[in-house]
């Protein structure tokens, strides 16, 4: 069972983790929405209708500026919404473009990202662990035993962390796009500018998504390479 975001079956102490790296990444998750939101109400607005606004709110006219805070705020929790309703297992098909257990880069991490990183030693990992899996669920099962022993790492909590932060934009970015569609139907958007939206969006998600998926190997490997400089006479795992 693939839970949250250790890619693995969840654990108390795993949990903890992945609730503390939530909160720690919430302020960036935020602002990324609220730049996106007003970046893209521009683009809908208009170059003349902004001029008209700066205008009016050098006028003094601050029923425009309550406007423009709450007009966002109110896009941006909703989006929040869409975004954070979605289950850990949806947004991780959204960033690798698969499903089940081969979706995860822990499924993969003695076969291929192991033996690409320099840092790793395999034959270490070897001794350590007998012969390394070479089936998906068996590569996951010991990858996340061994990330249990190193959870505390800091190369391991910060490349967890990116993870997590990367797969939760990508995620926010498909809700932007969605977001962009429906509010051109509301606020009849000029299909011209709500194609340049989509677009930007469009792009915004592919760049995420690539991070997202750079962040996750990044995660894995750190582990083994951890793992593999360990001593081999006090093994970490039993």
């Amino acid at each position: 069972d693939h839970r949250d975001l250790h890619f693995f079956p969840t654990r108390r102490s795993s949990d903890l983790m992945a609730k503390s790296l939530k909160q720690k990444n919430q302020p960036q998750l935020v602002t990324f929405v609220l730049v996106n939101v007003m970046g893209l109400g521009a683009i809908a607005l208009g170059f003349p209708h902004l001029l008209a606004l700066a205008e009016e709110l050098t006028k003094g006219n601050w029923a425009i500026l309550g406007k423009l805070i709450a007009v966002p705020a109110v896009i941006s929790l909703v989006i929040g919404i869409l975004g954070w309703a979605m289950p850990s297992r949806g947004q991780e098909v959204l960033v690798f473009w698969r499903t089940g257990k081969h979706c995860l880069p822990s499924s993969r991490a003695f076969t291929v990202l192991g033996p690409r990183d320099h840092r790793v030693d395999m034959q270490r990992l070897s001794l350590r662990h007998g012969p390394l899996p070479t089936l998906a669920a068996e590569q996951t099962s010991l990858w996340y035993r061994m990330y249990r022993s190193h959870i505390d790492e800091v190369s391991v909590e910060d490349a967890h962390g990116a993870y997590l932060r990367f797969r939760e934009m990508t995620t926010l970015a498909l809700a932007l796009l969605f977001a962009c569609v429906m509010s051109s139907v509301w606020f009849h958007i000029p299909a011209q500018r709500l194609v340049l939206e989509c677009i930007l969006v469009v792009v915004e998600y592919l760049f995420l998504m690539v991070a997202a998926r750079n962040a996750a190997t990044h995660f894995v490997s750190n582990v083994l390479a951890i793992e593999s400089s360990a001593p081999l006479e006090t093994p970490s795992l039993r």
